[in-house]
């Protein structure tokens, strides 16, 4: 575990969960797997709190537990990768809104603040949250119809349930199958007129974040080809990686085999939507496969007609786009030259960079000790045999050891990813008032528009922010959105590098 992603990894738990939780992530951290006595002891805090704060952990899966040796006591360990997905909660709002619209993100975004609930107190709380709100328009029937829907496309899936080994005091989470449930509307509208603690329903549900991330992956890849070729080709692209999830692992470095005649049935449904693709089939087939960055290739084994993606190639393209974009902001167009240069040609001599790269000899040796200063580079010593009478001679190649720089990049990604929530932070404590003002100002407003009381009320009670405490908050929103847009673009990075990491 590095430094970078322990300093991000205790500032999300600060921003989240606040001082205390923040103290016990960072402690399982930095020690590794511990029983709560032994947090106790190098925290210093209370042990109530302790578990309390290992209680946050683990129901929203920031934290893990294994039995100890004696079987008796459970050793806690941080997840510090599920910590940094709670900077990720905006996309997958933003994926249900625009593929199933507002009752889906409604419904997403209340199990993510819950971790894990139950079917029928989820429908329950936000059907009598937004009840009132006419511009939302919801209804029970709505929300019962979007569940089944995310539930059977795998957006949510069933919690773990707790079992119990003989002779061992530590329960154990076993992964049980998700049943697509089937709700009675009448026991549901029976169910809001109870309270919450009556209703009985022991299945719990919880976001399945895999299923999010093979959709970022999907739109990434299908976003590369569209820019490289057109629409056509993407659409082409986005046919094929749902006739792989029909034959393949999701995750798999290759998909079996598709027959062409397969894809050129799904092209045929959307004929009426793209008619171009389907008119010149054949040769968009070609051109995905010729220039389409190595996504997909045709499969030798089967004489020419049948394709499969590849997407571990599809990593590694898109991973050194990513490299070379953060070589030309560092270091500027010339250096990223350089880099691609050295890429091109695997193993180059410092002499050879310089004639083949077209820049001044002081220049490009600065370029390339700068790029090696950064670890972008690397550099292998070669001896040569020694001539008869004479020494043995050195030379250096430059080469690219990508494995390594993207651990480099993913260091910088960590350090910046901090630097932008301490900002965060400090512009929130800076203007915290302002901020608690404007929040009470707009819940008055809601409440009194929801009522249905005059604009005029409603304009006397909006007019308590002055002109000049509005001039502020626009200051301030303006640089938290620039901040929140920042992070979301460093995670985007971040998912490429971890998609990269899942293949050895």
């Amino acid at each position: 575990m590095s430094h970078q992603l322990g300093r991000l990894v205790s500032e999300i738990l600060h921003r989240y969960f606040g001082e205390i939780v923040q103290q016990v992530g960072k402690d399982l951290f930095t020690y590794g797997s511990k029983p709560i006595s032994m947090i106790v002891k190098t925290t210093g805090l209370p042990r109530i709190k302790v578990v309390e704060s290992l209680r946050t952990l683990l129901k929203f899966h920031l934290a893990t537990f294994e039995p100890s040796i004696n079987e008796v006591n459970a050793d806690y360990k941080l997840n510090s990768d599920n910590v940094l997905l709670l900077i990720r909660y905006p996309r997958y709002l933003l994926q249900m809104k625009s593929k199933f619209g507002s009752e889906a993100e409604l419904l997403i975004e209340e199990l993510l603040q819950q971790a894990t609930c139950s079917a029928t107190v989820l429908l329950v709380t936000i059907a009598n949250k937004y009840k009132d709100d006419k511009d939302k328009n919801i209804t029970m029937v709505k929300l019962k119809d979007t569940f089944i829907s995310l539930a059977t496309a795998g957006y949510i899936q069933q919690a773990p349930v707790e079992e119990a080994k003989e002779g061992c005091e530590v329960p154990t989470l076993v992964p049980v199958a998700t049943i697509v449930p089937d709700f009675e509307i009448r026991n549901l509208l029976q169910a809001m007129t109870k309270n919450i603690s009556e209703i009985t329903d022991n299945v719990y549900w919880e976001v399945n974040y895999d299923r999010f991330h093979l959709d970022f992956r999907d739109e990434i890849m299908i976003k590369a080809v569209t820019r490289r070729i057109d629409e056509n080709a993407g659409e082409l692209l986005l046919h094929l990686l749902r006739l792989m999830y029909l034959s393949s692992p999701p995750w798999g470095a290759e998909s079996n085999p598709t027959p062409v005649v397969e894809i050129r049935e799904c092209c045929q449904r959307v004929a009426a939507e793209r008619p171009l693709l389907n008119q010149h089939f054949e040769q968009y087939l070609k051109v995905l496969e010729e220039n389409g960055a190595g996504f997909i290739r045709r499969s030798g084994d089967a004489g020419g007609g049948q394709f499969l993606v590849r997407v571990r190639f599809a990593a590694h393209q898109l991973l050194r786009c990513v490299v070379e974009h953060c070589v030309t902001e560092r270091l500027g167009s010339n250096a990223a030259r350089i880099f691609r240069l050295i890429y091109s040609k695997k193993y180059i001599e410092e002499d050879d960079i310089q004639k083949h790269a077209m820049l001044p000899n002081k220049e490009c040796k600065e370029l390339t000790y700068k790029l090696l200063e950064e670890h972008f580079i690397s550099v292998q010593p070669m001896r040569k045999a020694a001539s008869a009478g004479g020494l043995a001679k050195a030379i250096y190649l430059y080469h690219i050891n990508l494995h390594e720089v993207a651990n480099t990049i993913r260091e910088l990604c960590y350090r910046s990813l901090h630097n932008l929530c301490r900002r965060g932070s400090h512009e929130r404590r800076l203007h915290v008032r302002l901020l608690d003002k404007q929040r009470r100002v707009r819940t008055i407003v809601h409440g009194m528009r929801l009522r249905g009381e005059p604009q005029e009320n409603i304009d006397d009670v909006e007019e308590t922010l002055t002109p000049p405490e509005l001039a502020v908050l626009k200051n301030v929103e303006k640089r938290l959105k620039q901040l929140s847009a920042a992070e979301l673009e460093l995670d985007r990075t971040l998912f490429i590098l971890k998609w990269y990491f899942m293949y050895p």
